[in-house]
């Protein structure tokens, strides 16, 4: 049985999730996760941000920067 990476992401409230990582895309010089709740068919986009060494994931919401990464990670 595979079990798939978590990571922990900010949601669009501020709050901390953990969601299982699906997929990485690098698109105009950033690069964004493709992360789901786990057991689950959906999914979401978060921007991946380096600060201090660390990594964290922003909440994009469903706008056109969120529109963009669907299109390329539909592509592959």
């Amino acid at each position: 049985m595979q079990t798939n990476k978590l990571i922990t992401v900010l949601n669009e409230n501020g709050e901390k999730v953990d969601l299982e990582f699906i997929d990485a895309i690098k698109m105009d010089g950033n690069e964004y996760v493709i992360v789901g709740p786990k057991d689950s068919n959906e999914a979401y986009a978060y921007k991946s941000i380096i600060k201090n060494g660390e990594t964290t994931y922003l909440s994009i919401g469903q706008g056109e920067e969120f529109k963009k990464v669907l299109q390329k990670y539909n592509q592959q």
